[in-house]
């Protein structure tokens, strides 16, 4: 959809082609793009003068040398062609054309057909719908008080709340994830948690990323091409939208896409924390390295705690889970009292990358779900949560700090020979866990090589 910068470039281009010419007639190709009686349209346009264009939030503005204005909404898909020639033909998504009494030809056409247009006396047009319900734009915003005591009554993700043309106007889907990337603001935020600073703030990244996207001709998107020299450059400045996955040019952490209100947001997980959210620790480490150990540790300081193993455990009961391991191992990893055979899954897939990657794809986003779901619907401020693949699963995006459990080779021998498994085969198991990146990546790094005690001194350090 045409946001403000792309529909202020659009009103650019027309005016100057169109200021000036008086229509001399107009075919109406969907009726259903006209507000009202599309006869009447006709007939009140005809042998009128565009005398000025204007923009009212997403809202163009055509200006008649009589008492009269014509709004034009482009909704997702509209766009105006501009002919210097006449034309007796068009093709089948022109909606609306105007023929100048010069011969020239101006040409609304929409795809979906949600555009809009719409008669409005001059002298009352600002205050009548749908403009009356307009909030004001970025620019014209002085106090925010008014604002900041609007968003005091509201529990919606802020995202929603920017998107909401009635609270303020202008801003759309890409540039509300740039300006929340700019301001650090998690768009999940409620609304109400916005203090007047960031407020303000958020208000001062709107004039400059529209500023930006106006003098770059706007956003080149699947729904808007710019014309007539107007490169719509902005998309080569973007921070945030539409580059999931990439690194933020802030923290290098990788981008995540979520959905909010149903829209595609695109955040940085590590720079914009949601403060309606529990303060969460990621714990990570070689196997044998204690994360357990570490993880009682913040169990027995008052944090919610979960366990990674005791996850994988449990979903191993779900019937859905049950179905697809036997689908990839074949029904001889069902052991003789029914239950699934984990050693026969571990010791084929230490011999097989693709069976692990692909029960990696069955477990990582029910895993990500439990976590996700039980950081936002838990009444506890502090949550702690060790998972042997903490970065690989992107599961560190949920965390405010990452703890790496770092051990010797010794120890860690030590430790697994107490295990059922036999040492190479739970040794194996680390094929593919990167430690060097991984002690990069995580916010503390601790020493589990020596005493339980020396780890706790460790940890009370971390501990909030």
């Amino acid at each position: 959809m045409p946001e403000l910068p792309e529909v202020e470039t659009i009103k650019n281009i027309l005016a100057q082609f169109v200021i000036g010419k008086t229509i001399k007639d107009i075919k109406v190709f969907n009726t259903n793009t006209i507000e009202g009686d599309y006869l009447a349209f006709i007939e009140q346009l005809k042998g009128k003068t565009i005398s000025e264009l204007s923009r009212v939030g997403k809202f163009i503005i055509f200006h008649f040398n009589e008492s009269i204005v014509l709004l034009s909404h482009l909704r997702m898909e509209g766009k105006y062609f501009y002919h210097d020639y006449a034309l007796d033909t068009f093709e089948k998504h022109a909606c609306v054309v105007f023929f100048f009494t010069d011969n020239t030809v101006l040409e609304y056409n929409d795809t979906r057909k949600f555009g809009l247009m719409q008669i409005v006396q001059s002298s009352v047009y600002l205050s009548v719908l749908p403009l009356s319900k307009l909030g004001p734009e970025p620019f014209d915003v002085k106090d925010i008080k008014s604002l900041h005591q609007k968003l005091s009554k509201k529990s919606i993700p802020i995202k929603a709340v920017l998107l909401d043309q009635t609270f303020l106007a202008g801003l759309g889907n890409i540039y509300v994830d740039e300006v929340l990337y700019l301001t650090k603001i998690h768009p999940e935020t409620p609304a109400n948690r916005i203090s007047k600073a960031q407020l303000k703030n958020i208000i001062e990244a709107s004039v400059q990323v529209l500023n930006v996207a106006i003098q770059s001709g706007g956003s080149t998107i699947r729904s808007y091409h710019p014309s007539q020299g107007i490169d719509g450059g902005f998309q080569n400045k973007l921070n945030a939208y539409g580059k999931e996955n990439l690194p933020c040019q802030r923290c290098n952490h990788p981008l995540r896409k979520i959905f909010v209100g149903g829209r595609g947001t695109t955040f940085c997980p590590k720079c914009q924390k949601n403060p309606a959210l529990p303060y969460v620790v990621g714990i990570t480490g070689p196997i044998g390295s204690g994360k357990s150990s570490v993880l009682d540790y913040f169990k027995a300081n008052g944090y919610l705690t979960l366990s990674g193993d005791d996850i994988v455990k449990n979903l191993y009961l779900d019937t859905t889970v049950r179905d697809l391991v036997i689908k990839l191992f074949g029904e001889h990893v069902i052991s003789d009292d029914g239950t699934i055979n984990k050693r026969f899954i571990i010791e084929t897939i230490i011999n097989d990358e693709n069976k692990k990657r692909r029960l990696e794809k069955i477990f990582h986003p029910r895993v990500e779900k439990v976590i996700s779901e039980t950081i936002s619907q838990t009444k506890s401020t502090r949550i702690a949560f060790e998972m042997p693949l903490l970065f690989e699963s992107k599961l560190d995006d949920y965390c405010d700090e990452t703890i790496y459990i770092d051990i010797n080779i010794e120890t860690q021998q030590m430790r697994l020979l107490k295990r059922n498994l036999p040492l190479q085969t739970l040794l194996a198991l680390n094929t593919g866990f990167d430690s060097r990146r991984n002690k990069e990546k995580a916010t503390y790094v601790i020493d589990n090589s020596s005493t339980l005690q020396k780890l706790h001194e460790q940890l009370k350090k971390l501990v909030h």
